[in-house]
């Protein structure tokens, strides 16, 4: 029964997303919650941890950067207890003229109903050269 739910709870994360729905969003995740992107901090602005406010900070950024819709697209599942790990193909083109593309592995821990952890692996190179330079 948990292995369906926390399928949902993530794929609701992901739509909520990439339709800028902050609010929504922000209702599935824990009040401690922290989204770890991976990478070094050197330059790049969302390499490290955010709380609700930064997540919040991010997701304006997003919006305000993408001519039309970041598309985040499941590739693949792995749900263990409250861990659901998924592998996610992005893209999107920016009204910077740039196209967007990025292949992540989020890892998700889930608990009381609500994600509590979220670490993002992905290109943090692909996003600097993409989003900032």
């Amino acid at each position: 029964m948990h292995r369906q739910t926390h399928l949902q709870l993530v794929s609701d994360f992901f739509m909520r997303f990439v339709n800028s729905d902050i609010e929504g969003l922000l209702a599935l995740l824990d009040d401690q919650v922290v989204w770890k992107m991976m990478g070094q901090q050197g330059g790049l602005p969302v390499s490290g941890e955010m709380d609700k406010a930064g997540i919040t900070e991010l997701m304006q950024s997003v919006r305000a950067q993408v001519a039309g819709r970041l598309n985040m697209t499941p590739t693949a599942w792995t749900i263990a207890g409250g861990r659901v790990a998924v592998e996610v193909e992005s893209s999107a083109k920016l009204k910077n003229g740039r196209d967007y593309n990025n292949l992540y592995h989020y890892l998700f821990t889930i608990s009381d109903g609500k994600i509590d952890a979220i670490k993002e692996y992905g290109d943090t190179d692909q996003v600097r050269r993409v989003f900032l330079d």
